[in-house]
């Protein structure tokens, strides 16, 4: 007959097993591998700016488009949090939409760790004066890091008149305004040649994507002279508008992964959702890179250019 367990050595029996049971789990989860960080980003020196940053950025311009503010906030705080720190914005997206949710979205974060590019339409220096002073409103900031020269064509000489958008943007940087300039180029490249031939800009933003190659093309014709002369190059247009992606032959997975193949400094694709992000930092963490030939296949896949309705902005 089984004699009953005394309450002093029932304890004693559970209080082992307690512990033997601890030690179990333990040597259990020192044999479980540890879960991986987080993958930063590959980062880049951006040009003569003395600022190292990921090679993902994001254009801004989809965030004053979307219809929910929050949802717009949410995408440029998703883009921080996934470890993106180059920010392109203009006071011209959506009438200053999409810098006021980039201020929002940005207000309380580190000042030091990103950098922050706006632009400027004028070419007068109190032009770009006003404009500057708005926008630092409306990114609720005490300074950017770029204001950009935005859309320079043909008229590329008057930025270096008398009392010109140069000047005054000198004058705002001397004051702790911005740190650096820089020149938006859209319809020729030899524009932006001309203007880096006069002046010392920090970086140009200019389209890269597969069907460029075709017609007055940034990507061979004007990426190679900023690595060769140390200015950073950002690249915008990615989708060409948007263009590619609504004539489907590439997806824009693809326009992505060309766009990293590229010797751009930055990439800065236009994300309108948090999934657009997402893809974009899979893509910037992607070894694999793309080959010539499948490179070749990709400008081949978008088919012939179609003048303004494959490129509206060029000339």
């Amino acid at each position: 007959m089984t004699q009953p367990i005394e309450r002093r050595e029932f304890l004693k029996m559970s209080t082992a097993a307690a512990i033997g049971a601890a030690i179990q789990q333990k040597d259990e989860s020192e044999k479980k591998p540890a879960s991986a960080p987080a993958r930063e980003l590959p980062k880049v020196m951006l040009g003569k700016s003395g600022r190292q940053l990921p090679r993902l950025g994001i254009g801004c311009f989809p965030l004053g488009n979307v219809s929910d503010e929050d949802q717009g906030v949410a995408i440029a705080k998703h883009a921080y949090d996934r470890g993106i720190r180059y920010f392109d914005t203009a006071p011209s997206y959506n009438a200053g939409v999409s810098e006021r949710r980039l201020g929002l979205a940005l207000a309380g974060r580190d000042r030091k760790e990103f950098y922050l590019a706006t632009k400027t339409l004028e070419r007068g220096a109190a032009g770009a004066r006003r404009e500057l002073e708005a926008s630092l409103k409306k990114l609720r900031m005490d300074y950017v890091d770029c204001v950009q020269v935005h859309e320079i064509h043909d008229d590329w000489e008057l930025l270096f008149k008398k009392d010109s958008v140069i000047s005054g943007l000198e004058k705002a940087r001397d004051e702790g305004l911005l740190r650096f300039i820089g020149i938006t180029c859209h319809r020729d490249p030899q524009f932006a040649m001309n203007a880096f031939d006069k002046y010392e800009f920090v970086s140009a933003l200019v389209p890269v994507n597969p069907i460029d190659p075709q017609h007055l093309s940034f990507t061979r014709g004007f990426l190679p002279i900023g690595a060769k002369k140390n200015f950073a190059t950002v690249a915008m247009k990615i989708f060409a508008g948007g263009q590619l992606l609504k004539d489907k032959n590439v997806t824009s997975k693809d326009c992505l992964r060309y766009a990293f193949a590229q010797s751009a400094t930055i990439l800065v694709p236009g994300c309108d959702s948090i999934s657009h992000v997402d893809e974009a930092v899979d893509v910037a963490l992607d070894t694999e890179k793309p080959d010539a030939s499948w490179l070749a296949a990709v400008e081949k896949k978008v088919g012939l250019h179609r003048g303004k309705a494959t490129e509206w902005y060029k000339n």
